[in-house]
C-alpha cells in the first residue's frame, strides 16, 4: 500500500521576486576517486584506506569502574567491537549496555541509568530541551561516525535525483530551498520553473514536480533542516510519500515510491538515496550552502566521508557534562578510544556507517576538553 499525500505546503506568505542566475548550475560534477562509489552508486567503498591519518589510541590513563551505555538499537555489532577493543588496553572496565532505540537515549541520560546515550540521527530539539528542563544546563554531543552512504535503517545521506532525461548537471542547497519550499525572508523568489534554472528550448517553460518525503519522517526533517533552514514551509508543487507495507507487514521505505513517482516524470526533482534508485533516475552534484568558490560534490563514499557532499547525515553519542567541568574517567577514555584509528576501524569493519576523517575527529575530540 503506498501512503502518498499532496501538497503539503504551509507557504502563506507571498515571496519576494528575484530574478536567479543560473551560472552555477552547470558544468562538471565533480570526479569521483577510484576505488569509491561512482554518482550512480556503484563501485566498492575502501574504508580502511582513508584511516591512515587518525591517531591512534594511546591511552591518557589507566581506567576502570562501569560504562552504562544505552539508545541506538542499531548498532549492537559495532558498540561490541568498541567495547571489546577498548577492555583491551582497561580490562578493568566493565559494560551494562542497553539499546533499545535512539528515541530513548536522551531519556536514559537524564533519568541518571545512562553514562552515554547513544543516538543514531541528528538529534530532536525536544530531546535537549528535555534534558535541559531536568539538569538546568544542555547535554555534551559528540559525532561519533558519519551516517551510511546506502544501508537501510542506518542515517543514509541524502541524495537529489532528476529524470535521466533532465539535462541539468548540478544544484545549489540555496537553489534546493527554492525548489522545495517557499522563502519567507524576502531573499528569493520560488523557483517554479527549469528555465529558472538555466535550462533552455522545450525545458525553459517546463512546470518542475517535486517529490519527496513525508515532512513526518526522519529524512524529510534533516532535509527540512539542512536545506529549507528550518523553514516550515513547503512548496504548494511538493507531492510527498510515506512508508507502506507489503502483504506480510514488512516495511516498504518511502523512497521506493518518490523514485518510482520521478521515474514516470522527466519534468520532476526529488530526494531519497541509491538505495531506491532505478535507471531511469540519476542523482546530481551539489553546492554547499555559503561555498566560497561553488564546488559542486557529487554523491560519493569519498566525499561523504571527507564531508563534502553536503547532505552528509552522522550519528552522535550524548553525555551529561555539567559546564565548567572536564569530562574525566572511563567515560573520557571510552570517547577517546571511540575517536580514534581504531574506534573508527570498528566502524569500517562494521560496514553500515561511515567513520569520521581526521579533521572532524580533531572537531570531536576538542569538545572532551
Amino acid at each position: 500500500m503506498i501512503n502518498r499525500r499532496a501538497s503539503r505546503a504551509l507557504c502563506a506568505k507571498p515571496c519576494a521576486t528575484l530574478l536567479l542566475s543560473a551560472a552555477l548550475l552547470f558544468g562538471q560534477s565533480s570526479r569521483a576517486i577510484s576505488g569509491h562509489r561512482d554518482s550512480d552508486g556503484s563501485g566498492t567503498p575502501d574504508g580502511n584506506s582513508q584511516l591512515q591519518d587518525l591517531p591512534v589510541y594511546t591511552p591518557e590513563s589507566q581506567v576502570s569502574g562501569v560504562i552504562r551505555n544505552f539508545g541506538n538499537n542499531y548498532i549492537p555489532e559495532l558498540m561490541s567491537r568498541w567495547e571489546e577493543g577498548f577492555q583491551k588496553y582497561h580490562p578493568g572496565v566493565k559494560f551494562e549496555t542497553s539499546l533499545p532505540g535512539s528515541e530513548a537515549a536522551m531519556a536514559g541520560l537524564y533519568g541518571g541509568i545512562a553514562d552515554l546515550a547513544f543516538i543514531g540521527r541528528e538529534n530532536y530539539e525536544s530531546e535537549i530541551r528535555a534534558f535541559a528542563q531536568v539538569t538546568g544546563y544542555p547535554p555534551l554531543g559528540i559525532q561519533i561516525s558519519s551516517g551510511s552512504f546506502m544501508t537501510p535503517h542506518k542515517t543514509f545521506a541524502l541524495m537529489v535525483f532528476v529524470h535521466k532525461d533532465n539535462p541539468i548537471a548540478k544544484a545549489s542547497i540555496d537553489q534546493l530551498a527554492l525548489i522545495f519550499g517557499c522563502p519567507h525572508n524576502n531573499t528569493g523568489t520560488k523557483i517554479r520553473y527549469w528555465g529558472q534554472l538555466g535550462l533552455k528550448g522545450t525545458w525553459s517553460h517546463r512546470r518542475i514536480h517535486v517529490y519527496g518525503y513525508s515532512p513526518t519522517t526522519g529524512m524529510a526533517r534533516y532535509f527540512q533542516r539542512t536545506v529549507l533552514g528550518g523553514e516550515p514551509g513547503w512548496s504548494d508543487q511538493l507531492v510527498d510519500f510515506d512508508n507502506g507495507h507489503k502483504p506480510n507487514g514488512e516495511v516498504i521505505n518511502a523512497g521506493v515510491y518518490v523514485l518510482d513517482a520521478l521515474a514516470k516524470d522527466p519534468s520532476g526533482i526529488a530526494f531519497a538515496n541509491f538505495l531506491y534508485a532505478g535507471p531511469n533516475v540519476r542523482a546530481i552534484a551539489l553546492v554547499a550552502k555559503g561555498s566560497p568558490k561553488n564546488e559542486a560534490y557529487s554523491p560519493t563514499w569519498e566525499n561523504v566521508f571527507l564531508r563534502r557532499y553536503p547532505l552528509t547525515r552522522f550519528t552522535s553519542v550524548f553525555i551529561n557534562r555539567p559546564p565548567g567541568q572536564a569530562v574525566n574517567g572511563p567515560v573520557r577514555e571510552f570517547l577517546r578510544y571511540i575517536l580514534s584509528r581504531d574506534g573508527m576501524q570498528s566502524v569500517a569493519d562494521d560496514g553500515a556507517y561511515v567513520p569520521l576523517n581526521a579533521k572532524q575527529i580533531e572537531i570531536e575530540r576538542r569538545k572532551l576538553q
